[in-house]
């Protein structure tokens, strides 16, 4: 179609465009009441609702974890050991805010809180599990990746309370801490402290086995008590042999009853029993002397037992020094958690935030309005036309709506 003036097309899409956004005005005059009403009453009741929410207070304590050190002299130490180190486990690396976080939010953390302050009481639980999901939506932990602070909150409806059990999770994370090694210097401790009291096992048994050795041999001491049994096997041989050149010579002169010629003989008899004592496993009376005869086996026994005292003590010493060292290392590495700030009853509360809550629901109810508004005017509009009329009566009974 032609404008007969100026033979320009007429532009029919402004014309429906400027009609459509009249009908919208027009709707939105006709259901003003709905559109201010609605978000009229809701802010109303959200105001109302607002005032009937109990505060809640948010406690909050700031934590500084460990630093991680140079490793000290139980470091320099340990790396003399070679694979020690990595058999034992030991990890190089210092403790991160994300394993503190986690520490936090485990198990065990809240296993120790839920005790302390009767949590199932208190929040009117039935199980332990429960008390763990309102938990997680009471206490926030969380870790700042710039400074690495860890910052723990605790919602409450009492200010005094959400302080103290803000306050005793620190607590609680030092516990688990000190129960389970996290650091480099922890771990070193942990590991000599293991090694140090199986040294100590070992060497404890190492010299009850000597004892029994001792006990069982007669050795005391293998190279005086050698050197004595020899020196008395040699000195009894030694008279015998003198003995029996005495003797010899008498037989030249005297009988065999002659009373001098008796008593050497009776000598010479004596001295070969002490002899023979001694060979055979005689103890030498009170010389404190051993068997010669079986003087290389029980001196090997006694060797090899003294020998495992030895080596068990050289272990001892070593891991005590370890031991003492690591125990310096850690309580110079910093390993527990620092609290930065303590928390303290808060004076304002953190929730309900009401203004926030009144404005969501004006918002939230006038968008809800200008929608019915819109939708009671196509009814309206449906209703005037046949063919949509005939769209709105399918519509409605594709939905088992009554026509």
């Amino acid at each position: 179609m032609y404008n007969n003036m100026d033979n320009n097309p007429v532009q029919p899409g402004y014309d429906e465009d400027e009609i459509s956004l009249l009908d919208l005005a027009t709707t939105l005059g006709e259901e003003k009441k709905l559109i201010v009403g609605l978000p009229l009453v809701a802010g109303i009741a959200a105001i109302v609702i607002s005032l009937l929410l109990s505060p809640v207070f948010t406690a909050r304590t700031t934590l500084l974890p460990p630093q991680s050190g140079g490793g000290g002299g139980a470091a320099a130490a340990l790396a003399q050991l070679g694979g020690l180190a990595g058999l034992a486990g030991i990890s190089t690396g210092g403790t991160t805010g994300d394993t503190i976080v986690t520490m936090l939010k485990s198990r065990s953390a809240k296993d120790e809180i839920i005790d302390r302050f009767k949590l199932i009481e208190r929040y009117e639980a039935e199980k332990r599990q429960d008390v763990y999901l309102e938990l997680d939506k009471l206490v926030r932990v969380s870790s700042d990746k710039k400074s690495g602070l860890i910052t723990i909150e605790v919602d409450d409806e009492d200010p005094a309370f959400a302080a103290e059990m803000a306050n005793a999770y620190y607590e609680v994370l030092r516990g688990l801490m000190t129960r389970v090694a996290v650091t480099e210097a922890q771990q070193r401790r942990v590991f000599f402290e293991g090694q140090f009291a199986k040294a100590k096992e070992d060497l404890g048994n190492a010299e009850v086995a000597l004892k029994e050795t001792q006990e069982r041999t007669g050795l005391v001491e293998l190279k005086s008590q050698a050197e004595a049994t020899i020196g008395a096997v040699a000195r009894l041989r030694a008279e015998i042999a003198q003995r029996e050149v005495q003797l010899s010579a008498m037989r030249t002169f005297a009988t065999a009853e002659n009373a001098d010629y008796r008593r050497v003989q009776a000598e010479i008899n004596g001295l070969r029993s002490e002899l023979k004592k001694l060979d055979k496993g005689g103890s030498g009376g009170d010389l404190g002397l051993v068997s010669a005869g079986n003087l290389p086996e029980q001196g090997l026994e006694y060797v090899r037992a003294f020998r495992e005292v030895k080596y068990q003590e050289a272990i001892f010493e070593i891991m005590a020094k370890q031991f003492e060292l690591a125990k310096i290392d850690e309580a110079k590495d910093g390993g527990d958690v620092q609290q930065l700030d303590a928390a303290v009853a808060p004076e304002r509360k953190s929730k309900p935030k009401r203004a926030i809550i009144v404005l969501a629901a004006v918002l939230g109810a006038g968008f809800l309005a200008v929608l019915l508004a819109l939708l009671r005017g196509a009814i309206r509009n449906a209703k005037t036309n046949p063919e949509t009329q005939g769209k709105l009566v399918s519509l409605r009974r594709a939905w088992g709506l009554k026509t």
